[in-house]
């Protein structure tokens, strides 16, 4: 039996792709959910913070780059190629961005199968020879997951260009010095919260 509460759980959409949130819904979603802080404070009519983790442990402070990135990983999961669009035009998502194990927004496209994100990200420079922390690049994930078409797109790009011609600067770390970028990220973790990957999309 799975939690009721899993479809309007705010902690998805703010870690999105994240391999901690798997294995999260795995113990607590998906199983010994009476368990989880989240689902106590929730049944016992309390609120229930944003950063709450079902362990009863918090969410370290997140900077404005981290909750931007969690807002694209989003859309791409949510395959909303024309919310990603308007996020590269305002600026919001870099396709330099990673979650925790080192995926990129190109590899998270190319593991979803999602080819027209691929192509877009590929026309905003993302960088196909990058690699995450297991050292797959966006088209070995393709392969993996059996996408003919997002491997097709990959391997061209990746024979068109050689590694040199992509710029690919190391993602940007999280510092002390990050409080007020935080609170300016505010209006951002509202639209996360919007952006609940287990909700039916309308756009």
């Amino acid at each position: 039996m799975s939690c009721s509460h899993s479809s309007s759980c705010e902690l998805y959409p703010l870690m999105a792709m994240e391999p901690a949130l798997k294995l999260w819904k795995q113990h607590y979603c998906e199983g010994n959910f009476e368990k989880c802080a989240r689902y106590v404070l929730s049944t016992e009519g309390k609120p229930v913070p944003l950063t709450l983790l079902p362990n009863g442990k918090q969410l370290a402070p997140r900077s404005k780059d981290e909750i931007n990135a969690a807002a694209l990983f989003n859309a791409i999961q949510k395959h909303r190629l024309p919310l990603i669009r308007s996020m590269y035009k305002t600026g919001v998502a870099k396709t330099e961005a990673t979650i925790s194990d080192g995926t990129t927004p190109l590899m998270a496209a190319a593991t979803l199968g999602h080819v027209d994100i691929v192509e877009f990200l590929l026309e905003q420079n993302a960088n196909p020879f990058r690699r995450n922390k297991a050292g797959q690049t966006a088209l070995e994930l393709a392969k993996a997951g059996g996408h003919a078409e997002c491997v097709a797109r990959l391997d061209a790009a990746m024979q068109a260009h050689s590694p040199e011609e992509y710029d690919s600067p190391a993602p940007r770390e999280a510092n002390a010095g990050d409080s007020a970028e935080d609170r300016e990220g505010s209006s951002i973790v509202s639209f996360l919260r919007k952006l609940n990957p287990f909700k039916t999309a309308t756009s």
